[in-house]
């Protein structure tokens, strides 16, 4: 990873830490599938004035506002950090010291703790999710799914990504295998969810089964695109085989904005300025419902058209 630095002397602007996982470091870097639109954020913050540092988990926080930069090992007095890697909870030294000194944390370990839980984000917005259920046990499995309407149901964990463990299946037929014990046993349990319709998909955009995704960056939806699952499936997941395709804002149906709005508000009334994506699905009877709240906004692939506008709402948002 090359990571575009501003000397400090010749930054007007301010001092912003970008928090990842060590993990991640080839994120910033021409090979990884999205570097381009990565690097095209610090190319951004550097037009701007701002000088960009890096910190990784393992030793990047020095105490206060004082960070090493991951790759000079020079200390840092950072002004903003962007908790791209998910700094490691709320108990995490730097983000309390940060709320104490004049460091800024944005995408803060108290709005990702929270999207970390799916039922806990269901907790609170309920009304705009299908009804949901948390299994604990093994034997309140097939109770629960008497509880849901339908003939079909999904089963989740709690936590995950990528697709991780989830099934669309009749509620008829729906047994317990390995995994999904392995996943009732985790410390969040696993959840039932009512099975939403999309099959005859939304006007004007796709006609099929889908999963929406509005990314919300800046107050406003930063990005959209809508993602397709394979044939003989039933999950919009990228990492399960699903198709992505852009929309521009103009293609989002009506309904769906006041939704998001309505969601939004109800998000920021307990976080501030939050950045998330937000998982929809619109069933037969036009209702858009939530699927999933995430505390994280994945970021353009390079070559959509909207990544610009993602890129200067990111920057906006990092420096106000």
């Amino acid at each position: 990873m090359t990571p575009r630095i501003i000397p400090k002397k010749s930054a007007p602007g301010k001092n912003i830490v970008i928090w990842i996982r060590s993990s991640q470091k080839e994120t910033f870097s021409p090979h990884y599938h999205k570097g381009e639109s990565y690097l095209a954020l610090l190319d951004e913050l550097a037009r701007r004035g701002h000088r960009v540092s890096f910190a990784y988990d393992g030793g990047g926080w020095r105490g206060g506002d004082l960070f090493y930069n991951g790759d000079t090992r020079e200390t840092v007095r950072a002004d903003i950090v962007y908790n791209l890697g998910n700094i490691p909870g709320e108990d995490f030294p730097g983000a309390a010291a940060a709320r104490q000194s004049h460091a800024r944390i944005t995408n803060t370990p108290a709005f990702r703790g929270f999207c970390a839980s799916k039922f806990r984000v269901y907790g609170y917005l309920r009304e705009f999710f299908p009804k949901t259920i948390r299994v604990t046990r093994e034997a309140a499995l097939l109770p629960s799914l008497k509880e849901l309407p339908g003939d079909m149901a999904v089963f989740k964990p709690d936590t995950g990504t990528n697709g991780r463990g989830v099934r669309v299946l009749k509620k008829d037929e729906m047994t317990l295998d390995d995994e999904m014990r392995a996943i009732i046993a985790e410390p969040g349990g696993a959840l039932l969810q009512e099975f939403v319709d999309t099959s005859r998909g939304i006007p004007g955009i796709c006609d099929s089964y889908h999963d929406l995704r509005l990314a919300i960056v800046n107050n406003v939806i930063a990005l959209t695109h809508v993602r397709i699952p394979e044939p003989c499936s039933l999950i919009g997941n990228y990492a399960q085989g699903a198709t992505i395709r852009e929309l521009a804002p103009e293609d989002i149906p009506k309904k769906v904005l006041a939704f998001h709005e309505r969601v939004h508000a109800k998000i920021t009334e307990r976080f501030h300025d939050p950045m998330y994506t937000m998982d929809i699905g619109v069933g037969t009877d036009g209702t858009p419902l939530l699927f999933e709240i995430n505390g994280t906004t994945a970021f353009p692939w390079p070559e959509f058209a909207g990544r610009d506008f993602f890129i200067k709402n990111l920057a906006d948002h990092l420096e106000k």
